[in-house]
C-alpha cells in the first residue's frame, strides 16, 4: 500500500492522538498524566547517561523525541487491539502496568537508537533502567506485530535482540526466568508440551516424559495444553526450541550429520534443557547445542572432532567467539545447588537452582572461573549427561530412549514493511476485512486492482521528488496551541527541570526544519 499525503497535513504531534486521548478519558482511571510522567522520568534518565560532547547530546535528545513518537503510535495500536478482545470493558489495568510500559519505552528507544546510530543499544539500555531481559523480551513481539511501519533496520535489530535474549540474556543468574521454571515444577517444558502437533516434524513420536492420555480425556487435555502454550513462559520456551532447531540444522549440513543422528542429538539437547536447566546459568544455548553433537557422535561411533564442531560453529553468522573461549566453569555456590539424584539419569528433582545472586552480566562479589568449551564439556557437561547419552550407544544393551519430535522450520510471518525511507510506501499481506474503499491513500491490491493504480502511485513518487515539495515538521512549543487551518500543533516534550534536554530537542528540530528534511519516522 502506498500512502499519499492528503494536502497540508499540518504539524505532527508529540503526544497521544485525539483518538488515544479519547480512549484514556473513557478509562475508569485516566492514565494520561501517569504516562507523561513516566516518559519524562525515563527520558531524563536516558539523557543523563549520555551527557558528553555536542554530537552525543544532540543524538540522545533526538532519540528521546523519536522514541516518544513511536511509543504513542504503538500504544494506540495495542490499545485498539486490547479493546477488541472479548469481555474487555475497561483497560485501565493494562494502562497502569508500569513494567509493561517501561519495556515499551525502552523498546522505542532501541528503535530510535538504531535509526540514529547512537552507540548505546542492547543490552546497555536495559542496564541503565535496571530491567531484566526476560521481561523486555515480552514486548518485542507486540511491537513487531503492531505493524506501524518501523524502518527495516529497526525490525532487524529487534529480531536480533530477541535472539540474544533467547540464547543467553534471559538465562543470567538473576533472571526472572528461574522463577517461572520453579513454578513449573522445577522443569523446563518439553518441545512437545509447548508446540502443537502441526509445528512438529513427527507428531506421532511421544516424548520420553510426556504422559499418555486416554481417549476420553483427550479433548479436555487438549484444551489445557492450548491454554498453557499461550502463556508467555511457554511462548518463550517454544521460541527457544525453534531457534535452536534452526541452528542445529545449520550445523548438521556442513558436518554431514544424517537425519537419524540429528534426532538423537536433538533428544539429548532437549533432555539437558528440561532436566538440567542449571547448566544454562550464565551460559549460552549454543554451548549446550555443541556438546550433545560431540557426545552423541562419540557414543554412536561417528568421528566428529570437537574442534571441527567449534570451527563449523564459528563460520555461522550468529557465532560469538566468547561462546567457545569463555564458558563459565564454576561460580561460588553454583555447584552446591540440588541437581537431582546421584546417577544423573534425569529423574524428576525436588528443586532446581533459582539463583538470586549477581550474575556475570551484572558483576557481583562472587568469584568465577571460566575456560574453553572443551573444559566445560569434560568437567561439567559429561558428569550430568553421559548416563543419558550412553543409552544411544550401539552396544548399550538396553532400551533406547524415544526420539523427541523435531520442530518444523517455521514460515516467516509476513508483516507490513516500508519499502523506502524516502517515501511513505508500504507492502503488507492482504487483510480480508480491508477493502480499497476503507484504505487511506493510494492502494494497489495484487490480482484485483486496475493497472491505473500503479501509474498513480508512480506519479505520486515522482511528484514527491520535486524540490518544491512541502515537508512536515515537528515543533516543540512552550504550550499546546489551539488547532488552526494547518491541523493540530505539536505538544512540547515536557521534561520538568531539564532545560538542557529541552534546548537540545529544540536545536535538533530547528536544524532539521531549516534543511527541509523530515526528522522523525512518521
Amino acid at each position: 500500500m502506498a500512502t499519499k499525503p492528503q494536502g497540508n497535513m499540518g504539524k505532527l504531534r508529540f503526544g497521544p492522538s485525539e483518538r488515544l486521548i479519547a480512549v484514556f478519558k473513557q478509562c475508569s482511571r485516566d492514565p494520561t498524566e501517569a504516562i507523561k510522567a513516566r516518559l519524562s522520568r525515563m527520558f531524563h534518565t536516558f539523557f543523563q547517561h549520555h551527557k558528553g560532547n555536542e554530537k552525543t547530546n544532540e543524538l540522545a535528545a533526538k532519540c528521546c523525541c523519536e522514541a516518544g513518537i513511536w511509543y504513542y503510535r504503538i500504544l494506540e495500536v495495542l490499545v485498539n487491539q486490547e479493546k477488541k478482545r472479548p469481555g474487555i470493558r475497561d483497560i485501565s489495568g493494562s494502562l497502569e502496568n508500569d513494567l509493561f510500559h517501561c519495556c515499551m519505552v525502552i523498546c522505542c528507544l532501541e528503535v530510535a537508537i538504531t535509526s540514529n546510530i547512537l552507540p548505546c543499544n542492547f543490552p546497555p539500555v536495559l542496564q541503565i533502567f535496571k530491567l531484566a531481559a526476560y521481561h523486555f523480551w515480552k514486548v518485542i513481539e507486540l511491537v513487531l506485530r503492531a505493524e506501524i511501519g518501523l524502518p527495516h533496520t529497526a525490525v532487524k535489530h529487534l529480531q536480533t535482540v530477541e535472539e540474544k535474549i533467547l540464547e543467553s540474556s534471559a538465562w543470567t543468574r538473576d533472571s526472572p526466568l528461574w522463577q517461572e521454571i520453579r513454578a513449573n515444577g522445577g522443569l523446563l517444558p518439553t518441545c512437545q508440551q509447548v508446540m502443537s502437533p502441526e509445528q512438529l516434524e513427527d507428531p506421532k513420536n511421544t516424548d520420553l516424559h510426556q504422559p499418555r492420555v486416554d481417549l476420553t480425556d483427550q479433548h479436555s487435555t487438549s484444551d489445557v495444553n492450548r491454554l498453557q502454550r499461550s502463556s508467555s513462559f511457554h511462548v518463550f520456551v517454544r521460541k527457544v526450541y525453534i531457534l535452536m532447531a534452526k541452528r542445529l540444522r545449520e550445523l548438521c549440513t556442513p558436518l554431514d550429520i544424517p537425519e537419524e543422528l540429528r534426532l538423537k542429538i536433538w533428544t539429548c539437547f532437549e533432555h539437558s534443557l528440561v532436566h538440567f536447566s542449571d547448566l544454562m546459568i550464565d551460559r549460552h544455548l549454543d554451548q549446550l547445542l555443541m556438546c550433545p553433537i560431540y557426545i552423541i557422535a562419540k557414543v554412536t561411533m561417528v568421528n566428529i572432532p570437537f574442534k571441527r564442531i567449534m570451527n563449523c560453529y564459528k563460520s555461522q553468522p550468529y557465532a560469538s567467539k566468547s561462546v567457545c573461549k569463555h564458558v563459565l566453569l564454576s561460580q561460588g555456590e553454583t555447584e552446591n545447588y540440588p541437581i537431582g539424584n546421584n546417577n544423573n539419569n534425569g529423574a524428576h528433582r525436588d528443586s532446581i537452582p533459582t539463583p538470586n545472586t549477581p550474575s556475570t552480566h551484572y558483576p557481583g562479589p562472587s568469584q568465577e572461573e571460566r575456560g574453553n568449551l572443551i573444559c566445560f564439556y569434560n568437567q561439567i557437561y559429561t558428569t550430568k549427561m553421559q548416563y543419558f547419552a550412553k543409552q544411544f550407544a550401539l552396544n548399550s544393551g538396553g532400551d533406547t530412549p524415544p526420539l523427541s519430535p523435531f520442530p518444523r522450520q517455521p514460515n516467516s510471518s509476513p508483516r507490513r514493511c516500508r519499502l523506502s525511507s524516502s517515501h511513505l510506501i508500504f507492502i503488507s499481506p492482504l487483510n480480508p476485512e480491508t477493502s480499497s474503499s476503507h484504505t487511506p491513500g493510494l492502494s494497489y491490491f495484487f490480482s484485483s486492482s486496475p493497472s491505473e493504480r500503479l501509474r498513480e502511485i508512480n506519479k505520486m513518487i515522482k511528484m514527491s521528488r520535486s524540490p518544491t515539495r512541502r515537508c512536515r515538521e515537528i515543533t516543540l512549543d512552550e504550550e499546546e496551541e489551539e488547532e488552526g487551518e494547518d491541523g493540530p500543533s505539536a505538544k512540547r516534550l515536557r521534561l520538568d527541570d531539564q532545560s538542557v534536554l529541552q534546548r537540545r530537542l529544540r536545536n535538533v528540530v530547528d536544524d532539521r526544519a531549516n534543511r527541509g528534511n523530515h526528522p522523525y519516522p512518521l
